[in-house]
């Protein structure tokens, strides 16, 4: 009986051995993962900017003259789960970022290579440095929309124009001023999240498409079809039908006057120095007008015409569309020779001016 209970002992001693043991080897195992994950470089980031005491960002903001008041908004900015990382100009600088606005430069030192279990390897590291990003204060967007649009944030018109960039399928338009170019506003230095809304130069609201802190439109101008639209926007607009008309009497040789119409009616339309106008110069004073074939015109002269297609950049920019087949009579056989083109216009000292005319079939060449 003595042996059957020492031996009960031994196996109980033991088994309470083992339980320890394995309790023991739980929690070290434990600790380890915990250490492990800590030191995850996006825990670890994540940790030292949540642990930034109220006086610290306090000081970050008051440095780059904002009000204390916005703390709240700080904090709640900086423990949003949406916080990411990524590296900097070295392997131990990072970037903390929320919806694309910087919230930090943080630089850190590695001041441990550690390895657990041989299976758990990791840094641990230190913090050298904490930069607050607030040059642009503590809300701010990017509002990516044609110059002379508008933005209004409460009822004010705001915006910082930092980058303008031509639409490259119009460089000819960019003579002067008159073309809007499409550029990148600033709105800085908000004090919480704002409605941003967006007005083209007659007063529209012009929807916005959101990417983060950034807004972009696509829509860059109005587009009506008739001429009594477009007068609704524009003022003093030209006879675009008679400047269509001496256009296309001026390449058959049928404008009366010095180079035949060119001093006298076709460069009154056009700016000195242009493309159009150095191209229509050269026609009217090359020996090639010389030979173009002899016809007259019909009665009336312009038949089957329709101007539409109205595409308004501004007060002081737009083009569109005209269709006119010119009646020719060419040894006694009517022959229509037909305009099909987009004419562009800007203004130039208050005057409108047409500054290029493409074919339709050619308008997104």
């Amino acid at each position: 009986m003595k042996k059957k209970s020492l031996f009960k002992k031994s196996i109980l001693f033991y088994s309470l051995f083992l339980i320890l043991f394995i309790v023991a080897f739980t929690i070290h195992v434990y600790f380890i993962l915990v250490n492990y994950e800590n030191n995850q470089t996006g825990n670890f980031l994540k940790s030292t900017i949540n642990n930034l005491s109220d006086d610290t960002l306090k000081e970050y903001l008051n440095a780059n003259n904002l009000d204390s008041s916005l703390l709240t908004n700080y904090k709640q900015m900086i423990k949003s789960k949406d916080i990411s990382f990524k590296r900097g100009s070295d392997d131990d600088t990072f970037v903390a970022s929320l919806n694309n606005r910087v919230l930090f430069t943080i630089k850190t030192k590695v001041i441990k290579e550690v390895t657990k279990l041989a299976l758990f390897s990791y840094q641990e590291r230190e913090v050298e440095e904490i930069i607050p990003e607030l040059s642009r204060g503590l809300i701010y967007y990017d509002v990516i929309i044609p110059s002379n649009y508008k933005i209004i944030v409460d009822n004010k018109e705001v915006g910082n124009k930092t980058k303008e960039e031509k639409y490259p399928e119009l460089d000819y338009m960019y003579y002067n001023e008159s073309m809007p170019t499409l550029a990148t506003f600033e709105v800085n230095n908000l004090d919480n999240e704002k409605e941003i809304r967006v007005e083209d130069p007659f007063g529209k609201e012009i929807k916005l498409t959101k990417d983060n802190n950034t807004f972009t439109t696509d829509i860059r101008s109005i587009k009506v079809n008739t001429l009594d639209e477009a007068k609704e926007y524009l003022s003093d607009l030209p006879d675009i039908t008679s400047i269509a008309h001496n256009w296309s009497l001026y390449l058959t040789r049928d404008l009366k006057g010095g180079y035949h119409g060119f001093n006298n009616i076709i460069s009154n339309y056009l700016i000195s120095g242009t493309d159009i106008y150095k191209m229509a110069y050269n026609w009217g004073h090359n020996v090639d007008i010389l030979f173009t074939s002899k016809h007259t015109l019909g009665n009336p002269p312009f038949q089957d015409e329709k101007l539409s297609n109205f595409e308004i950049y501004g007060d002081s920019a737009f083009s569109c569309e005209i269709y006119t087949e010119k009646v020719m009579i060419v040894s006694r056989k009517e022959q229509r020779d037909v305009m099909h083109d987009y004419l562009y216009f800007i203004k130039d000292k208050g005057i409108w001016k047409l500054i290029n005319i493409k074919s339709v079939g050619d308008k997104n060449e």
